[in-house]
């Protein structure tokens, strides 16, 4: 197996040196999509929300450093994304303001409840989207958002690989009775990113 592909695989379940360096690159590369994906949600203050894939905990830096009194609950199957996550997170943490969790949304607490849920380049990965978003809504408040967001990478991908994602995204959603379904399309390079947001019904 190349490097190439090696690397590549650790992008889906980063371990090792090489999702080490797998977490790097994401750091980098997913910033600007976190930011954007986190302002769709439009938080306010003591809000509880839910990343489902933090990778290395950007996007929940993000949060606390912009949103002081916003709580953090992550979910990601990678154990060394959250040893990443979690050093870089590692104020929030002591301060009570983030959680992280190994495992798939499944092992959840359901008597959690959360004002917004948010997902960066994640969704494609999960074994089950519609289940795991019916799950994912269960532990939603009546009328919180979720904004799932996503930017292509594979070989050969293009701005209309981005448009058939953002149709798919949005059909997941709607298969798992979310409401009010938004597509937005990010003029990013080398390839154009999608948000698809949506409201978990009253």
């Amino acid at each position: 197996m190349s490097i190439r592909k090696k690397i590549s695989e650790q992008f889906e379940k980063p371990e090792g040196l090489l999702g080490k360096l797998a977490g790097r690159i994401m750091s980098n590369e997913n910033k600007e999509l976190n930011e954007k994906t986190i302002s769709m949600l439009k938080p306010k203050n003591d809000d509880d929300l839910l990343e489902v894939g933090f990778g290395p905990g950007v996007g929940i830096e993000y949060v606390c450093s912009t949103y002081p009194s916003c709580h953090v609950v992550g979910f990601d199957v990678s154990e060394e994304m959250k040893k990443q996550a979690a050093a870089r997170n590692e104020e929030y943490i002591n301060e009570g303001r983030v959680q992280l969790f190994h495992g798939p949304i499944a092992s959840a607490e359901k008597s959690m409840q959360f004002d917004g849920v948010y997902s960066v380049n994640s969704i494609l990965i999960w074994k089950d989207p519609i289940a795991d978003l019916t799950t994912i809504q269960q532990l939603m408040k009546p009328g919180a958002r979720i904004a799932i967001t996503l930017q292509p990478h594979e070989k050969g991908a293009d701005d209309e690989t981005t448009e058939e994602i953002s149709k798919i995204i949005a059909l997941y959603l709607k298969e798992a009775n979310f409401e009010q379904i938004t597509e937005t399309i990010l003029d990013l390079k080398p390839v154009d990113a999608v948000i698809v947001t949506a409201v978990n019904p009253f």
